[in-house]
């Protein structure tokens, strides 16, 4: 029974039609495709966000100027009564990461990128598989930039520009967020 519904959801994901999560821009149409999200101000800023980093090249320059020209960055609550709604805050390093690096912005499907693994103490795992394990099939839906700018994006992210100082300069340049939300820097009043 299991390999037979693991059959079925392979069959789909072969054909691109296999139905899962979407990342911020994109939303299902009734007939299940993917389409650009309708709202133009959630198109403005991700088309934003690729143009800022095509002009200045690091994910940390586009968090930066982000946060200097204090532009919200959109993202759609995942849990809870709020499921599905639109909200807005600050961009941080690791969604910069997650957008550069998803194939959807560039309008490819793609399925098995990781895999669950059970090992022999009985715990999971996440497994990241390499690309030519991937189910992708690009030009499937819409998407904000080209397939061969999103090879250039993954190219040039992999040189080795980023760092961990890097890393901790972007978590920094949000002013404190994570600083705020950890209750060691908290004061009872």
């Amino acid at each position: 029974l299991r390999a037979r519904l693991r059959g079925g959801i392979l069959s789909k994901a072969k054909r691109g039609e296999l139905r899962g999560p979407i990342p911020i821009g994109f939303v299902y149409d009734p007939n299940d495709r993917v389409v650009l999200d309708p709202d133009i101000q959630v198109q403005r800023v991700i088309r934003l966000f690729f143009d800022t980093y095509r002009r200045t090249g690091s994910m940390l320059a586009t968090v930066r100027e982000f946060h200097d020209q204090e532009i919200a960055f959109p993202r759609r609550v995942k849990r809870g009564p709020r499921l599905g709604e639109l909200v807005w805050g600050d961009l941080m390093h690791s969604r910069a990461r997650q957008i550069i690096h998803n194939p959807r912005y560039a309008g490819a499907f793609f399925f098995g990128r990781t895999r669950t693994r059970t090992g022999p103490d009985g715990q999971t795992r996440v497994v990241r598989m390499p690309r030519d394990q991937w189910i992708l099939l690009p030009n499937i839906h819409p998407g904000y930039i080209t397939w061969d700018e999103y090879e250039e994006n993954i190219r040039s992210t992999t040189t080795g520009r980023t760092t961990a100082r890097m890393r901790r300069r972007a978590a920094q340049i949000v002013g404190g967020v994570r600083r705020a939300r950890d209750p060691r820097y908290c004061r009872v009043l």
